[in-house]
């Protein structure tokens, strides 16, 4: 079972990462950027303020994910992110040439057409507070302009994807019940109760 989740910032994608990965006993993919953010040794509005970086820095972090989640293909996995987060992100702060574009457009659907996720979940804005930590964008502008290109991208390339809301336990309940209407006995099949399933 390959989850991915995608969203913008603050939607709550890194907590249910944790609670999924724990309840269905899946790897976790941690959130790629941040990795490589630290290999830089740069802040985020330093990488972004030069063209060359940002371009540099966004190929890496798509390399990055597309690596893990390849690693973890066999086993299963839930990541805190997806290929099209980082195509969103590529189109939100990077000027590039159409080469550039075509190029990366292409790096994800092939990897997508090779590697599909089972379940898709997208997270939408207005739940939570926008938090600050230095590299999330703390604007409710941003976050919706994010929300908005995620849906577009989604639709345009007729990406399957679901959606949960709640708190992180009813998030959690609610992915199960997806998994057991699209995947009957999966759950089962590795130990993991379904009487919280919402019916």
């Amino acid at each position: 079972m390959k989850i991915a989740l995608i969203g913008a910032s603050s939607t709550g994608k890194s907590t249910l990462a944790r609670f999924l990965s724990k309840e269905l006993a899946l790897p976790l993919i941690r959130e790629q950027a941040r990795v490589v953010l630290a290999e830089f040794q740069k802040t985020l509005s330093e990488i972004r303020a030069v063209r060359e970086d940002i371009l540099r820095f966004q190929y890496a972090v798509l390399e990055a994910q597309t690596t893990s989640e390849n690693e973890c293909a066999d086993s299963g996995f839930v990541s805190d992110r997806s290929v099209f987060d980082n195509l969103v992100l590529f189109l939100r702060h990077c000027e590039f040439s159409k080469l550039d574009i075509d190029s990366y457009v292409e790096t994800v659907m092939t990897h997508y057409n090779n590697f599909p996720y089972d379940l898709l979940i997208f997270l939408r804005p207005g739940e939570f507070p926008i938090e600050d930590d230095g590299v999330r964008t703390p604007d409710p502008l941003y976050q919706s302009q994010v929300d908005g290109m995620i849906l577009t991208i989604l639709k345009f390339h007729s990406i399957p994807y679901c959606t949960v809301r709640g708190d992180p336990g009813r998030r959690v309940r609610e992915v199960k019940t997806i998994i057991t209407q699209k995947k009957p006995g999966w759950l089962e099949s590795r130990g993991i109760s379904t009487d919280d399933i919402l019916l």
